[in-house]
């Protein structure tokens, strides 16, 4: 079967001394002896050459005849010219020196980075087994999103500003987005910023790594709580910088135990540590900002569901405390659905012009349709309004999965991270199985459960497989109640009670 070579990857330089006729054969020969045009090929008509390379008539002619007397080409009267079946072709290397070669040009492995990274938990990969309930960390109600009155304000958008789409977003998101995000943060978390000073982002995990790059340096050092959001772990590697864990506790990050030595950045999350769920307390705040002005560290402060508060008020975000050091994080991934990419950071003033620039580099802006949208679903109060039915809902949710946890492991069972977010961490007994041998004995019930290693979480330890995070936004509360019967007959099975409390209840 013969192929078509309609066109050639080839070009003629315009400006030297070689005659266009011996470019043209230079290259075709090198095409045909490096194997890319192979034994039968069609060479393209005389004509389409002439109009590729802009050359005369009588160039082409002549390089195809050259190479017709030199043996690489045949040609057929009324059809075109064809590679010759009989070309040489470039020899190649024996073993000995093939061995040489590699020896002294390595293979280079473009996937490996010579960073470990560690995946967020984001993207894990299904387990073998059916699963049944899911208790998956930071996936909200899937039948909750307000579908209809967001195809009720896209649809008059797109009918007459449709124009829109043919523009480049700002790198630093739309101005009237922007706008409604500081309204709504001067309402609900008393902080009071300039909408120049924020920042539209593709998620938290945009901006970590926007943030990072702008601010870390290779030999810099960088502080992050343990355990930790693994998502943003893998970062000081990635810019060759050096890692300081340091330990949370019920009160949030242990602020006697962060380094007194220069330090870039420290990342922290004190409205619900991820994982563990505590909350930093008012004392700690102070603290870690004041450590921050002593090594000149910016802090990243990431608000990744606060919004979920159920018992009282929340404490003021660190930037209330120190709006020239923190950078404010935010996302609508918890409270509409990460699939629209859309969270928000809030910079010290001076850090938002770099950071939209660097953000331009990488992808000239967040799509306008969804921003326009949320602009106005919250300028009109249905994000207020989806908001306070999602509290209602999830504060249900919550209650009933803390007593199916309790009703299997009774007076031993310590949860953390009650008061807000999405998700609780289960701290199971010295005594007793590990938080592995528990997601897999729940897995054979149809029910998914998470050990730390498998919710994204970097910096764990030994002692840390003897924690299990449950989501509970995601199922409803008859579903969480099912699930804990199971878990709980499922546990009994295999490693018989729990509790005593429990039994005798």
């Amino acid at each position: 079967m013969q192929h078509h070579a309609f066109s050639l990857p080839i070009a003629i330089t315009r400006d030297g001394a070689e005659p266009y006729k011996r470019q043209i054969m230079r290259q075709i020969e090198w095409l045909i002896v490096s194997g890319r045009l192979q034994p039968g090929n069609r060479l393209p008509s005389i004509a389409c050459l002439m109009g590729m390379l802009r050359v005369s008539r009588n160039t082409v002619v002549g390089a195809y005849e050259g190479l017709t007397d030199a043996g690489l080409l045949r040609g057929e009267p009324g059809r075109g010219f064809f590679v010759a079946t009989d070309t040489p072709r470039l020899p190649s290397l024996p073993a000995a020196g093939q061995t040489a070669l590699m020896a002294a040009a390595p293979t280079r492995k473009f996937g490996d980075t010579g960073v470990a990274l560690r995946t967020p938990g984001i993207h894990a990969v299904p387990p073998a087994s059916p699963v049944r309930f899911d208790f998956k960390i930071g996936r909200p109600a899937p039948d909750a999103f307000p579908a209809r009155r967001w195809a009720s304000l896209a649809n008059p958008l797109l009918r007459h500003m449709g124009h829109a789409l043919t523009e480049y977003t700002p790198a630093e998101g739309l101005w009237g987005l922007r706008v409604q995000i500081a309204d709504y943060l001067a309402a609900t978390r008393a902080l009071a910023v300039d909408p120049a000073q924020i920042v539209i982002v593709a998620g938290v995990q945009e901006a970590l790594h926007l943030l990072a790059a702008h601010l870390v340096r290779p030999g810099g050092h960088v502080v992050m709580e343990s355990p930790v959001y693994a998502g943003f772990c893998n970062l000081p590697s990635l810019a060759s910088a050096t890692q300081t864990a340091v330990p949370v506790d019920t009160q949030g990050l242990n602020t006697d135990a962060l380094p007194e030595a220069p330090v870039q950045l420290v990342y922290t999350t004190p409205s619900h540590q991820y994982p563990l769920g505590y909350t930093m307390s008012i004392s700690r705040r102070r603290a870690l900002l004041a450590w921050a002005a002593r090594v000149g560290a910016c802090v990243i402060e990431d608000d990744y569901d606060g919004d979920f508060s159920y018992d009282g008020a929340p404490l003021p975000p660190l930037m209330t405390l120190d709006p020239e050091r923190v950078v404010y994080l935010g996302t609508f991934s918890k409270v509409l659905g990460p699939g629209l990419r859309l969270g928000f950071m809030v910079c010290p003033p001076g850090l938002a012009e770099a950071v939209a620039h660097r953000k331009a580099l990488l992808n000239h802006g967040c799509p306008w349709l969804e921003q326009a949208v949320l602009a106005r679903l919250i300028e009109y109060g249905d994000y207020s309004r989806h908001l306070y039915k999602l509290r209602q809902r999830y504060r249900v949710q919550r209650d009933t999965l803390l007593t199916g946890l309790r009703a299997i492991w009774g007076d031993d069972c310590r949860i953390s991270g009650i008061a807000t977010g999405m998700h609780v961490a289960l701290h199971l007994p010295a005594e007793g199985p590990r938080a592995t041998d528990i997601a897999r004995y729940a897995l054979a019930s149809g029910i998914r459960i998470y050990p730390l290693a498998d919710a994204g979480c970097g910096q764990a330890s030994a002692k840390t497989d003897r924690v299990v995070l449950l989501g509970y936004a995601s199922l409803t509360a008859s579903q969480i109640s099912e699930a804990m019967g199971l878990l709980k007959s499922a546990l009994a099975a295999r490693v018989g009670s729990l509790s005593p409390e429990a039994t005798s209840a």
